[in-house]
């Protein structure tokens, strides 16, 4: 069977400068033509599913699920497969490429810089609005360390959050009634996160090695400084997981204990479509034209895994009797959910080659700043918290790192919960959260 590059070729001699038109259409059309054929058959094994349950003694919530979990099964599993992920990692070269042909990189650039002007005008809400009072102090560049007001501290040992480059860190403290950092203040602890302003152009050329060294080793010796500490609790949440691993094994003799939350590490371990996808992008071609990875597209990408739940999730939570705080917790997730910000671009690069593409963090293979990120340095004690209903990073990926850190005292906790849930769900932090607390406190 002739390729899509083939078909298009012999049905049309076309010249050099019309070519990246047509390759921009052929690379469309074979993907929404697939797209749309995995929707499809996700849909007729959701109907199947809902005719072989007629008739049988079952309730409308659980024929529901039943349906939901058939259709989105079905759906992963196209979503997954190698011709999709090739088909969508050539659409995103030939768009990027057509924005360079139509003399629009500039301007594609330009708006990205307007963007997140505009967004850093939004920080002083996303750091007072609902949010556990903290003191602001400035480090380099855009980052900052947020130290939260606290007279019930208990423990000597300072907590840092360090969060994610993809979405932002306040999801650990969305609400006061849901908040993880005013759970573990609650239970006496000295909390501080990281926190980086949304990236511009400028930053395009930031590195790993830059965000270790310059941004959370320069935060550490600050909360060191503060809480009189030689040593901290480093707490890492999804990519910010990544970056407190590679900073435990590169400075071990600062690191008292080690939370990963939610970690993608082994990228072989049953990925998820957009972990597939991910390790398909020419990084190298789409950020030379784009410099940082748009938080559009991390959005796209996060609809186009599963286009029904945004649809539907709106009906079913109003269809039925809602108090305020539900209703306060829905809206600030969805605020959170497509709050993305851009990914610094040598950042993105650095992680996709190596994780998500040729999987080195895990075989112990990984270097940062010309040193190996020796998994064999983690020693101190460890806690790995995932949720077992994650659909953002597979429960797999988070729990290899288990079996690949000699430390003598590690524990893993499997929650019942997704990538959210897990850190404001009710039960969460009615039953996860204490115990992550005790833990830390028997070791600080």
């Amino acid at each position: 069977m002739l390729s899509v590059t083939d078909q298009r070729e012999n049905l049309y001699p076309i010249s050099d400068q019309a070519s990246p038109y047509f390759d921009y259409y052929f690379r469309w059309f074979d993907f929404s033509v697939r797209y749309s054929a995995a929707i499809f058959e996700a849909s007729t094994k959701a109907m199947q599913s809902f005719f072989n349950l007629a008739g049988k003694p079952r309730t409308e919530k659980s024929i529901e699920n039943d349906i939901r979990t058939s259709f989105d099964t079905s759906l992963q599993e196209s979503l997954k497969e190698e011709n999709f992920a090739n088909s969508l990692a050539e659409y995103v070269d030939a768009f990027v490429n057509l924005q360079t042909v139509l003399g629009r990189n500039e301007a594609f650039r330009y708006r990205a810089g307007l963007i997140a002007d505009y967004n850093n005008r939004l920080e002083f809400l996303r750091t007072t609005l609902y949010r556990t009072p903290s003191e602001t102090i400035k480090l380099n560049n855009n980052f900052e360390l947020l130290h939260y007001i606290s007279s019930e501290k208990k423990y000597k040992t300072p907590i840092l959050i360090v969060g994610s480059l993809i979405n932002r860190y306040y999801i650990l403290d969305l609400l006061p009634k849901f908040s993880v950092v005013k759970n573990l203040m609650r239970q006496g602890f000295d909390v501080y996160a990281t926190e980086w302003r949304t990236a511009s152009n400028l930053n395009q050329d930031m590195t790993l090695e830059n965000y270790a060294r310059d941004f959370l080793e320069t935060a550490i010796e600050k909360v060191k400084e503060i809480s009189g500490s030689d040593k901290i609790s480093l707490f890492g949440y999804c990519w910010g997981g990544i970056f407190a691993l590679i900073y435990s094994t590169i400075h071990p003799e600062n690191v008292k204990n080690l939370i990963l939350h939610s970690t993608p590490i082994d990228s072989a371990a049953n990925p998820t479509p957009v972990e597939i996808w991910t390790s398909h992008l020419n990084v190298d071609r789409d950020l030379d034209i784009m410099r940082n990875m748009p938080g559009s597209f991390v959005n796209l990408a996060f609809l186009i895994r599963n286009p029904l739940e945004p649809i539907l999730k709106w009906p079913k939570f109003f269809s039925e009797p809602r108090s305020i705080d539900e209703i306060m917790q829905f809206f600030a997730v969805e605020t959170w959910l497509y709050d993305s910000r851009p990914i610094i671009g040598g950042v993105y690069k650095k992680l996709v080659k190596d994780i998500y593409q040729k999987n080195l963090l895990i075989k112990n293979k990984m270097e940062v700043d010309g040193k190996l990120v020796d998994l064999q340095k983690i020693t101190m004690p460890v806690m790995n918290i995932i949720g077992t209903r994650d659909d953002l990073v597979p429960p797999e990926s988070s729990k290899s790192i288990m079996k690949v850190i000699p430390s003598s005292d590690k524990q893993l906790i499997e929650f019942p919960s997704g990538h959210t849930g897990i850190c404001m769900s009710a039960r969460a932090h009615e039953q996860l959260w204490p115990q992550v607390g005790k833990w830390l406190s028997e070791r600080s």
